[in-house]
């Protein structure tokens, strides 16, 4: 890791970050820094991070993926979650108000001025009053952008799903029936967009609560967008304290990253722990043996024992000494990568 560029970046950085990390082969340890989708970090990547760019930057969860051959760990953190809503009325305006009761930003598109004074008055952060075609060219969506289509007919519904279905996004859901659902989800395959795209639509739109007044299916549309949101998995990135460690260092260390988990462990993917050679540590991937073992095999990595770069599993399958690890009875893999003081 070229430490001192990687954390003036990092620390500079405020929305979607994204970093990828090649865990085995002969790429063991590449890594790139993603910045609303734009490479950040390193300088010049390697030849290969740029041909898997495009399926990189779309991919929407933490966790361990392929790319081309290599097995990556995607780290995602950073981004707050945004609700767009096209369409004003009694739902459109519903739905604004109960976003910002659960600290949701909402920017909201009517072409309409009287609607759109209505949802600027029940909260949202920003409205456009413009064409929705218009209004959505202003917004780029993103990996924790949210889209709620309750227009007032069938064309804008169409109009505003074209474009949207070309952005990245977490959710995208359309209020109407089943039978309008699966008209314009035919009407947009034929128009041309990505056909898994198009069958993730969550339409009818909302969780299925028997509501029927505007604020219930509010309560319907949010809840299904809590329900997808928790699903997606954000890591908790590199805290304040793990930052400070990093940019004070002047001897090496040993970063370990949780890249996978199975079952119940005490710490999330992502959570991060930094190992000093004098058995220090900032932060904690779980506590206990399972730790006191990562310990030992970062010290030998500090001690040139073993490679500066290490991919390890703890299992509880009961058939070995580690089945002793885990108390909360579940396995996980960490990476740990030496990180060395620059001048």
């Amino acid at each position: 890791m070229e430490r001192n560029a990687f954390l003036k970046i990092l620390q500079g950085l405020e929305g979607d970050e994204l970093l990828a990390t090649v865990l085995e082969g002969p790429r063991q340890g590449e890594q790139l820094l993603l910045h609303d989708g734009v490479p950040v970090w390193p300088e010049h990547p390697a030849e290969f991070w740029a041909q898997e760019l495009s399926e990189l930057k779309n991919i929407p969860a933490s966790g361990v993926q392929m790319l081309g051959q290599s097995r990556v760990f995607v780290e995602r953190f950073g981004a707050a979650p945004h609700l767009v809503v096209c369409g004003g009325g009694h739902v459109g305006a519903s739905v604004v108000r109960l976003a910002k009761l659960l600290g949701i930003p909402v920017c909201a598109l009517e072409d309409r001025a009287e609607y759109a004074e209505e949802l600027r008055s029940a909260g949202a952060d920003e409205v456009f009053c413009l064409p929705f075609e218009e209004g959505l060219s202003r917004i780029s969506g993103g990996a924790e952008c949210y889209f709620v289509v309750v227009t007032r007919a069938h064309s804008f519904d169409v109009e505003c799903l074209t474009s949207i279905l070309r952005k990245p996004a977490a959710y995208v859901g359309m209020m109407g029936s089943k039978g309008r659902a699966a008209l314009v989800r035919r009407q947009l395959t034929e128009a041309g967009l990505d056909p898994v795209r198009v069958e993730q639509l969550h339409a009818p739109i909302g969780l299925a609560i028997g509501s029927k007044t505007a604020e219930e299916i509010a309560l319907s549309i949010l809840a299904e967008i809590v329900q997808v949101k928790s699903k997606r998995q954000q890591t908790e990135g590199f805290s304040p304290a793990l930052l400070e460690a990093l940019d004070q260092m002047e001897t090496p260390a040993v970063l370990v990253t949780i890249v996978a988990r199975h079952g119940s462990t005490p710490r999330e993917i992502g959570s991060k722990m930094l190992v000093l050679p004098d058995g220090r540590t900032i932060g904690s991937v779980g506590g206990g043996i399972m730790e006191y073992r990562i310990q030992q095999l970062a010290a030998e990595m500090l001690a040139g024992e073993k490679g500066a770069y290490q991919l390890a599993a703890y299992t509880t399958d009961g058939k070995n000494d580690d089945a002793a690890i885990a108390a909360c009875g579940g396995s996980m893999e960490v990476f740990l990568q030496c990180i060395q003081p620059e001048e």
